[in-house]
């Protein structure tokens, strides 16, 4: 029987990483339900919660896995300051993004491939595509390289999708993937907009949504493709499912209710309704980023609700506690929801292709 903090110790250790920590777990939970065992718990067995196996509804992903990755994450932003401090005191400013990109690459060597910190490989990839953005946009710019203009800004976003393809190559962290499509979307932009100008311009919106539509697109081909998530596809989906939580959200409702002054009674209940739609979404695929994108703006919808009935100073506290009633109520009865949901939709074939609902 393999312990918890067994498998947390080898992955701390580097002797395995945490998608290998998972996938035992998962073998020995198979193995027992095969031998017609009860579920392994938190005391004899690796699990998710106490008394209950691990589950793939529980949309786990490591982002610390100890105080250390948080030390060490403090230590690597400290360092990205003194280089850009002693870069700038020495004369040479334009020299940062060539050391913080070596910096980044060799502390990675360190604590994404030998240690698999979570939380410091995160910041190191992106910190290692940033650089390569600046290096390039910092040559484009100084040596007059060639395409000028948003050519540069087409050429840094393409360095920073490059460098973050290289980071995944060697490292294999989970948010590479999204750090790639960013790079990716961003070259599309600048190329769009220093060929239609106009046209970008106006339809901004419309052009963020439909790079949001095919980011969750691919996050969501990775889910299907990993129903139990236990692999690293479902950490690189998570990720990809907050790039496009944002894109997807954020045009929507800023193009709906633009400014809070300007928000009436019918853009609040269109919001409420938007978020009641995403809601429904996100209970399907099991995600809850296109949630925790939208909750400010539901908030600022609720907020306007309740300031009509309402005198000023009470509004704000109603809509705060209105709208933690709501995100509690859902992270309650998230289970609950999903099994009266799933059954009622005609997902066809789809339905095996989701994350399974556990039963009550």
């Amino acid at each position: 029987m393999i312990a918890e903090q067994d498998l947390q110790a080898a992955v701390a250790e580097g002797i395995i990483d945490q998608a290998q920590a998972v996938r035992i777990a998962h073998l020995a939970r198979l193995r027992l339900d095969a031998q017609g065992s009860a579920p392994p718990r938190l005391g004899d067995s690796v699990t998710a919660e106490a008394g209950r196996a691990i589950d793939p509804d529980d949309e786990r992903f490591r982002l610390i896995g100890g105080f250390n990755d948080v030390f060490v994450a403090i230590g690597v932003g400290l360092l990205a300051g003194a280089l850009l401090g002693l870069s700038r005191v020495v004369g040479f400013g334009d020299a940062f993004a060539a050391v913080a990109l070596v910096s980044a690459w060799g502390l990675s060597e360190i604590f994404a491939r030998r240690m698999r910190l979570a939380l410091p490989s995160i910041l190191l990839a992106a910190m290692f595509c940033a650089a390569a953005g600046l290096l390039v946009a910092q040559a484009t710019s100084r040596f007059a390289l060639p395409p000028a203009g948003h050519g540069g800004w087409i050429l840094a976003a393409l360095a920073f999708a490059g460098a973050a393809m290289a980071h995944h190559w060697r490292f294999r962290v989970p948010v590479d993937l999204a750090l790639t499509t960013l790079g990716v979307l961003g070259a599309a932009l600048a190329t769009v907009h220093g060929l239609f100008p106009l046209l970008a311009e106006g339809y901004l919106n419309l052009i963020l949504l439909l790079g949001g539509l095919c980011v969750f697109g691919l996050a969501l081909r990775l889910d299907m493709r990993d129903p139990q998530r236990v692999t690293r596809r479902s950490d690189a989906a998570f990720w990809l499912h907050l790039l496009a939580a944002g894109l997807i959200v954020h045009p929507v409702f800023s193009g709906l209710i633009g400014t809070h002054e300007g928000l009436g009674m019918m853009q609040a209940a269109i919001v409420l309704g938007l978020f009641t739609a995403l809601g429904i979404v996100a209970l399907v695929i099991d995600r809850r980023a296109l949630l925790v994108s939208a909750l400010s703006y539901a908030g600022i919808a609720v907020a306007y609700v309740i300031s009509q009935s309402v005198s000023r100073d009470l509004g704000l506290p109603l809509a705060l506690l209105g709208l933690a009633i709501l995100v509690l109520a859902l992270s309650a009865g998230w289970r609950a929801l999903r099994r009266a949901l799933l059954p009622a939709l005609p997902l066809g074939r789809w339905l095996d292709r989701l994350p399974p609902v556990e039963p009550a």
